[in-house]
């Protein structure tokens, strides 16, 4: 998931099909990757012109989320990205959670994040 090679996208895909089908096999596997997400998006949004996140990306980011949470609980997500730093997990929702909205297609990924974030909005509140 670097950023000069600009296949954000793919490698969320690959990511979320990964730890759907095999599981977390590996925490630091799991921690990397996340690191990997976070590290690419404040680059989009601290080095680039426009200083946004494509929002192809964060779609992306949003969607490996949700099936992360319905695979594994929105507590176990929450623990993971706050192993890197507490609270970016909302953070990102905050700057990012209104892109929810583009997350349409294909139609299980859509019930998923309509399912995953529903459950963490509930959980939080």
């Amino acid at each position: 998931m670097d950023t000069q090679v600009r296949m954000e996208s793919i490698a969320m895909q690959i990511g979320s099909t990964l730890f759907e089908r095999l599981g977390v096999f590996d925490e630091n596997l799991l921690k990397e990757f996340l690191t990997q997400i976070f590290t690419s998006m404040h680059y989009y949004r601290n080095n680039t012109n426009n200083k946004t996140i494509p929002r192809a990306i964060t779609t992306s980011i949003l969607i490996f989320f949700a099936t992360f949470m319905v695979n594994y609980g929105c507590d176990s997500l929450i623990q993971a990205c706050d192993n890197i730093q507490s609270g970016i997990l909302f953070m990102i929702l905050r700057s990012e959670g209104d892109k929810v909205l583009h997350c349409l297609h294909p139609e299980r990924e859509r019930k998923y994040v309509i399912y995953a974030f529903s459950n963490l909005i509930n959980m939080k509140y």
